[in-house]
C-alpha cells in the first residue's frame, strides 16, 4: 500500500507470513490495527518506526481486532517500544490476559487437525490499557475519524474498523481463499456462521468499497456480498 480512505487518512499495510498489520495515518497520529507475532517483529516494528519517523507522528493506539495469538502476541513489544496503549473488546479480554487463543471452533476435518497444533500455542500475557464495551464506538479521541463495530462470529469480541470513504478493516471476519488470496472466504474457526453473516451485513450496510483482512485481500465489497449473503 498505502491505500487512501477519506481525504486526510491513509492506510499502510504491513505483510508477513502470518498475517497483516494496518497502520492508519490520520492528521496528527497513527493507529495500529493488530500486532502480529514476535517472530515477525523486525518487519512490523521497523515499518512502524519508519512511518512515525517519516511523518513525525506518534503511535496513539494499538487496536486489536480479536484475541487470537497471530493478531495480538506482538502487542506487548510494540507497546514497550512506542508507548501506545493496547485496546481490545471486553468479550475477548480474558484470552489476551492469559496469553492464549480464544476458543477455536472447527467446522471440518482440516480445521480440527490444525486445532490440535494451534490450541497449544501460548504468548506473553498482555494487560490491556483500554477495554472496549458494547457494540460500537468512536475513535475520534485517538485522532481518527472512524468507528469500531463489534463484529462477532469468528470470536465473541471481534471488532472491525470502518473509515469514512471506502474502507473497512475487518480482522478475520473474512479471509483470503487458500491459493487465491484476493478471493473472500470463511475464516478458520467460525463460532457462529449466522452471527458471522450478520456481522458482514452490518459492515456492508455502511457501503465500503473494500474490506481489508488480517489474511488476504483486499476484497471488493460486491465480491464479499456475493459469497456470503446471496
Amino acid at each position: 500500500m498505502p491505500c487512501v480512505s477519506g481525504s486526510m487518512t491513509s492506510i499502510h499495510e504491513i505483510r508477513s507470513l502470518t498475517g497483516r498489520v494496518y497502520l492508519i495515518e490520520a492528521d496528527q497520529d497513527v493507529i495500529a490495527v493488530d500486532a502480529l507475532t514476535p517472530s515477525h517483529r523486525r518487519r512490523v516494528l521497523s515499518s512502524v518506526e519508519n512511518t512515525l519517523s517519516r511523518t513525525g507522528k506518534k503511535l496513539e493506539l494499538i487496536l486489536l481486532t480479536h484475541s487470537h495469538i497471530d493478531h495480538f502476541s506482538g502487542a506487548l513489544e510494540m507497546k514497550r517500544l512506542f508507548g501506545a496503549p493496547v485496546a481490545i473488546h471486553e468479550l475477548d479480554v480474558q484470552w489476551l490476559r492469559q496469553g492464549l487463543n480464544s476458543p477455536l471452533y472447527s467446522r471440518n476435518l482440516p480445521e480440527a487437525a490444525l486445532k490440535l497444533l494451534v490450541s497449544r500455542m501460548k504468548a506473553e500475557p498482555v494487560e490491556p490499557d483500554i477495554i472496549l464495551k458494547g457494540d460500537k464506538g468512536d475513535l475520534a479521541e485517538y485522532g481518527l475519524e472512524a468507528k469500531w463495530l463489534r463484529t462477532p462470529g469468528h470470536t465473541d469480541g471481534s471488532i472491525s474498523v470502518v473509515l469514512p470513504g471506502d474502507t473497512a478493516i475487518v480482522g478475520d471476519l473474512v479471509i483470503g481463499r487458500f491459493g487465491f488470496s484476493h478471493k473472500p472466504a470463511y475464516p478458520f474457526w467460525v463460532k457462529d456462521v449466522g452471527q458471522l453473516k450478520d456481522s458482514i451485513r452490518r459492515i456492508l450496510d455502511l457501503s465500503p468499497r473494500y474490506l481489508l483482512s488480517g489474511h488476504g485481500g483486499p476484497f471488493k465489497a460486491e465480491d464479499v456480498r456475493r459469497i456470503f449473503l446471496e
